[in-house]
Parts: C-alpha cells; structure tokens; sequence
C-alpha cells in the first residue's frame, strides 16, 4: 500500500511538473505570437518551425 501510495504521488507530482511546462510554452508561444503580429489562437508553433527550418535551409544554400 505505501508504494501505491508513493508511486501515484510521484505521478501525481509529475503531473503537475508537466501541467507547467504546458502552461509555459502556452506562454511564450502567446509571446512569439505577439512578436510575429499573428493571431494568439491560430498560431501554430508546428507552422513556425516548418517555416524557420526551410528559412534555414534556404539561407544555408544562398551561402554555398
């Protein structure tokens, strides 16, 4: 019992953990958004990694 006990409050603890990382990059990704004058609900941070590494790409090739 008291490892049951231990481990669901080790999960529970984890939760929480994850709960804030959540809450922080909602955070920053409403930042980023700001930044980017795009809209707070729309922006997805899949499209503006998508778009960076292209950018990335793009400016890797200008420079050979």
């Amino acid at each position: 019992k008291i490892l049951l006990q231990t481990v669901s409050q080790g999960s529970l603890d984890a939760l929480k953990d994850l709960q804030k990382e959540f809450a922080t990059i909602e955070k920053k990704k409403e930042e980023l958004a700001d930044y980017l004058c795009e809209d707070r609900k729309k922006l997805s941070l899949e499209d503006v990694f998508n778009t960076m590494k292209t950018f990335r790409e793009l400016f890797l090739k200008a420079l050979q």
